[in-house]
């Protein structure tokens, strides 16, 4: 460990740290914008600059690396380093470069998609000049289409890298360069490219200014109006860590953001999971419950149709009852749904839903897309705690061995064949709880209105056995209810003790469920946890 002081701080680090690192222990700001901790350092830009006692210049902040050194070269005897931050030598390099990346910047702010997260802006307030002195004409390099997804806006650019530096080293598709040199140099597309693999989004997120900007974000209300909330990607299983931007006033979400989880996505995000809220937008939601009566599909009242559930599933026979969970459903969902029908029901016949398209990995150099497009496949196994699959039910339910079927969906897609619906007409009993309307929810006897994962709150376990939070963004439409909350109602049907919040059902989990010992809600916190 190296003894350091940093503006008349004491601290100790590890060898081998930087001093911009350093200097985020002791909560100091070093300005810098072409530093990212996810991706080779170039000290370029040029704005980090420091002043440490024995070197004859100021020097990089993100560069310099802090080691040891032998008491003979040790400041006062006892530091290794001793770094200044806020000297007038470092201000005035500062101020300095300010100026220079500003020369050619457009006063847009009031109509840049970066403004209020702008480093460009936060930085100026607090070490930039108050007035420019460059009197000439501005360099003005076109805007260009970059890809399907991504807009780039020349004349904010102030050429830190990060962009060419991820697609060299993160996704490793090597769309963009920098071309030309000094005076012209700007951001481009090497010809003939593109910018359309499925990281492409991240550009935007490492860029600290307003040039690289997603078309999905363009001319939408400002950061500052939305809130914010920490959930987990419902996109596929590897379970990126995500900042969803909404707002109350229509109850809509309005941008996806990754946030850093060193064990599950670092610090990206496929465009896929990005985008995928408008998927969810567009799908015909389920509103309310309906209850078929006179052979049609008919508006209900919630506690009379969770009675019609209760009451018919208690006409059968329990070996004639089967339940089916989802990978799109919470732990706690497909916890309580086999509680309900092993306790309740008394059936044995609990599954996993399998009936949905598998695809390939899809391998960046250090970012890797999963196939297992249900968020929560591995969890729903260790709830449900069964080896039978849907596709089983199926021929039970074509052998006339099931007649009452409970399905739990909650996914974008609908998978099922003709030939699979046309097993399904056999049952004498269907309750399918789900987010949209389908052919199968067009064939039940009773329909339950569902929430999608960014209406409620819960957990999933990702591919990699990692548990982690979701967190209610948003409102289900209409009447509808979150699964847990159709669930309690089930399981004051069947006398069966009520949880009334997704952090209680968790807590039996953890008593009950393999590989869950000992886990709770503070032990999980943003990060998650792995399962023992």
């Amino acid at each position: 460990m190296a003894l350091i002081k940093i503006d008349g701080q004491e601290l100790e680090v590890k060898n081998g740290t930087t001093i911009l690192d350093a200097a985020k222990e002791v909560n100091k700001e070093i300005p810098h914008y072409c530093y990212h901790p996810g991706m080779s350092i170039v000290a370029s830009c040029r704005m980090c600059m420091v002043k440490v006692e024995g070197m004859p210049k100021l020097t990089t902040a993100c560069s310099t690396r802090i080691g040891e050194m032998p008491p003979q070269r040790k400041v006062d005897g006892k530091y290794d380093m001793v770094v200044t931050t806020n000297s007038d030598e470092v201000k005035q390099a500062q101020e300095s470069v300010l100026e220079f990346l500003l020369l050619n910047h457009p006063v847009d702010c009031p109509e840049c998609d970066q403004a209020g997260e702008c480093f460009l802006q936060d930085y100026s307030f607090k070490y930039g000049k108050d007035r420019s002195r460059f009197e000439f004409e501005k360099r003005v390099p076109p805007r260009k289409d970059m890809g399907p997804n991504m807009l780039l806006i020349g004349t904010r650019c102030i050429l830190c890298s990060r962009c060419v530096r991820f697609t060299q080293e993160i996704s490793g598709t090597d769309e963009i360069m920098v071309k030309q040199r000094g005076y012209h140099a700007e951001i481009d597309l090497f010809p003939g490219q593109s910018l359309d693999n499925k990281l492409s989004m991240n550009t935007a997120d490492v860029c600290p200014v307003g040039a690289l900007v997603t078309k999905d974000f363009l001319f939408k209300p400002r950061n500052w109006r939305y809130e914010k909330t920490r959930s987990i990607c419902p996109g596929c299983s590897v379970g990126c860590n995500v900042q969803i931007e909404h707002m109350q006033e229509d109850n809509k979400m309005y941008r996806f953001k990754p946030l850093e989880n060193q064990e599950v996505n670092q610090w990206w995000m496929c465009d896929d999971g990005r985008l995928l809220y408008h998927v969810y937008g567009k799908l015909n939601r389920l509103e309310y419950p309906q209850v078929r009566k006179n052979d049609q599909l008919q508006r209900g009242h919630w506690r009379l149709s969770m009675k019609a559930v209760a009451n018919r599933l208690k006409e059968f026979d329990p070996s004639q009852v089967a339940f089916v969970g989802s990978g799109y459903a919470s732990n706690e969902e497909n916890y309580l749904l086999q509680k309900i029908a092993r306790e309740g029901v008394k059936t044995k016949h609990v599954a996993i839903d399998d009936k949905y398209p598998r695809e390939k990995d899809i391998a960046y150099k250090k970012f890797t897309i999963k196939g297992e497009k249900l968020p929560n496949y591995q969890g729903a196994q260790d709830m449900l705690q069964s080896s039978a699959t849907f596709s089983d039910i199926l021929k039970k339910i074509d052998k006339g061995e099931i007649k009452a079927l409970y399905y739990l969906g909650g996914g974008p897609q609908f998978t099922l064949s003709e030939a699979d619906i046309d097993i399904l007409k056999k049952l004498d009993f269907l309750v399918v709880q789900d987010i949209q309307k389908t052919p199968l929810s067009e064939i039940a006897d009773v329909v339950l209105a569902g929430a999608s994962a960014y209406e409620k709150d819960g957990t999933f376990t990702n591919y990699q056995q990692r548990v982690q939070r979701i967190r209610q963004a948003v409102l289900p439409p209409m009447a509808a209810k979150t699964d847990l909350e159709i669930f309690q109602e089930l399981l004051d049907l069947f006398d069966l003790p009520k949880a009334l919040r997704a952090q209680l059902v968790f807590k039996e989990i953890a008593e009950k469920v393999k590989g869950y010992q000992g886990m709770d809600y503070r032990g999980l916190g943003d990060l998650g946890m792995a399962k023992g």
